[in-house]
């Protein structure tokens, strides 16, 4: 016993030597890091409209695993070097819900790979599209002659357009309403209504541009094949001041699983009270599915 008390008293501090090494180089090695500042959307403007996007954060897989959800612009450590594949997708807050953060089924993901360095910084600055499968059911930037919205006839105050500027986003105008204490309650839809795709998990979203000193309701109207209708109001914007800003509005666990109805886009606002009128500018809506 004595003998071999000696021999591991002199094989212990080799072990533990090679130990911290392996344990060094494995797991407290010096990273290299990845650098994202912010992601570039293009479109085809006559056939899906403004590039204008919301797109908050970034999804980060790595050889098809999530490495990470980083807020944008993102600065992020990876343990390992080499030749590494990224694959990068656009994240929005759905609703305009920052709890509810999720890729954005519409946008491409964007694939490249970077020989990464232990200690050094690569910046990568993702471009995307439009996916290709998706459809544009219905879009309306506000710069044609028509208008493809209607005031709803319970409404205290029309639908209207606006060419002021600082009222529109971009262009020369865009959708307007107003509600005051003589005129409380606003409502207007789509002239048109649509029917969605209602199975194999396909989302519905709509797009828009907005700014507005109260808060308004967006949802849908659901007609039945007899002509009645219900109206839905979904999500509630809250005010933006004079700050333009996007939202992705979410409809698909709205009309999913539901056959033989048509769906119009709905838009209400109820004056919030005291002296001060509530104003509303709305442009470059897209309904994609």
């Amino acid at each position: 016993p004595k003998p071999m008390r000696k021999v591991l008293r002199a094989w212990l501090p080799l072990l533990l030597l090679t130990g911290c090494s392996w344990f060094y180089e494995k797991d407290s090695g010096v990273p290299a890091y990845v650098h994202i500042p912010a992601f570039t959307l293009t479109t085809n403007e006559p056939t899906q409209g403004t590039a204008s996007e919301n797109i908050r954060d970034v999804w980060v897989f790595i050889d098809g695993n999530v490495q990470g959800v980083y807020p944008l612009p993102a600065t992020f450590p990876i343990l390992r070097e080499g030749q590494t594949s990224f694959r990068l997708s656009a994240g929005i807050a759905v609703n305009g819900i920052s709890a509810t953060r999720a890729i954005y089924p519409f946008y491409e993901q964007f694939d490249t790979t970077i020989n990464l360095v232990r200690g050094r910084t690569d910046t990568i600055r993702p471009a995307i599209r439009y996916n290709s499968q998706i459809t544009f059911g219905y879009r309306e930037d506000f710069e044609s002659q028509g208008f493809s919205l209607r005031t709803s006839t319970a409404s205290d105050t029309p639908v209207f357009r606006s060419f002021n500027p600082g009222e529109y986003f971009e262009g020369v105008s865009a959708m307007a309403f107003a509600v005051d204490n003589r005129a409380p309650n606003f409502g207007c839809e789509t002239n048109q209504a649509f029917t969605f795709p209602g199975g194999g998990g396909r989302a519905v979203f709509l797009e828009l541009n907005y700014r507005n000193s109260q808060p308004f309701d967006i949802g849908l109207q659901i007609i039945e094949a007899d002509g009645q209708f219900t109206d839905a109001p979904i999500v509630t914007l809250a005010a933006s001041g004079t700050e333009w800003r996007k939202q992705y509005i979410n409809f698909t666990p709205f009309v999913q699983g539901r056959s033989g109805v048509t769906y119009r886009v709905i838009f209400r606002a109820k004056h919030a009270g005291g002296d001060e009128p509530g104003r509303f500018f709305v442009d470059n809506l897209k309904l994609v599915w």
